[in-house]
């Protein structure tokens, strides 16, 4: 909001409450705290549905690339049969640690498809995709199977390999709706063994750490650096930068990596506290993020 929109704002609210809109406008007369509080909550408003849509903006494109083309596609199937590869090599390895094999993976983005409910709100102008929306979202049980999803998860049940999908959304009010959803795209082992929300933490790694104690781990799949057990959890750009290089060699075998260019920690990495940023303030670092500057 430029400052001729937010004076203008503050006369009118000045005026609807009774005083010299036009004195309040040149400082003559300041104005009551009831209207300053009024004028606060508006610009905050303002704010927001400005970062909304300048969010909103900024995914479009990637929204488009994960709903319609034929690459994203083809990146799903290449890491289904990565980690079927890997299935079948452990399989067929008698020097494996003699635990029950098994293969974790993460759910949204990974083997279920949201993109219909973000491309909507996206177009609708919001970006942001928060907490209450979200869970909303979940509890609809509406999210679709990503391409070659439920055949790969099929098949590897039917090998006899244990599949724990370890999820953050959250359990205390998405378990439900989550195991309804992942029942009716026709997912094997759902149930509360291997369905594992995040009970009062994001950070998946004791999740991770009590199946590895029970089963010997084929693989981790996600869209998220925080899908696999290599330690990313709160830290920045350059530290999440410095654990993926440092676990090179994983990635394709151990470690299997789904495209999502919309959401995820990567965004909130981008620069400190990148989302409280006002929408001008965003897009200075945006600009030098582009240019390498930041």
């Amino acid at each position: 909001m430029d400052w001729m929109k937010k004076m203008l704002l503050a006369a009118a609210v000045w005026a609807a409450l009774g005083g010299g809109a036009e004195a309040a406008v040149k400082g003559e007369v300041p104005a009551p705290a009831d209207a300053q509080t009024a004028v606060e909550r508006r610009a905050a408003a303002d704010i927001r549905a400005e970062s909304a849509q300048q969010t909103a903006d900024a995914e479009v494109m990637a929204l488009l690339w994960m709903r319609t083309t034929a690459e994203y596609r083809a990146l799903c199937y290449q890491g289904y049969n990565a980690a079927m590869a890997e299935v079948d090599r452990a399989l067929a390895d008698p020097a494996r640690s003699g635990k029950p094999l098994a293969i974790v993976l993460d759910c949204d983005e990974t083997v279920v498809d949201n993109t219909a409910a973000l491309a909507r709100a996206a177009a609708d102008g919001n970006g942001l995709y928060t907490s209450p929306w979200w869970n909303a979202w979940v509890a609809r049980g509406e999210a679709e199977a990503l391409p070659g999803a439920a055949d790969f998860l099929n098949a590897v049940h039917a090998k006899g390999v244990a599949i724990f999908y370890v999820t953050n959304r959250l359990e205390s009010t998405g378990y439900a709706a989550t195991e309804r959803n992942l029942c009716a795209l026709g997912f094997p082992s759902v149930d509360r063994k291997h369905l594992l929300l995040a009970v009062d933490t994001g950070n998946k790694q004791i999740r991770f750490d009590q199946i590895a104690a029970r089963y010997d781990v084929v693989c981790y799949m996600g869209d998220n650096a925080g899908d696999l057990p290599i330690g990313t959890y709160g830290k920045d750009r350059a530290g999440r930068n410095a654990v993926i290089d440092a676990h090179r060699a994983d990635f394709g075998t151990k470690y299997i990596v789904f495209p999502n260019p919309v959401y995820g920690a990567w965004v909130s990495a981008l620069a400190p506290h990148y989302f409280d940023l006002t929408p001008e303030e965003r897009r200075e670092a945006n600009r030098l993020l582009l240019t390498g500057s930041l």
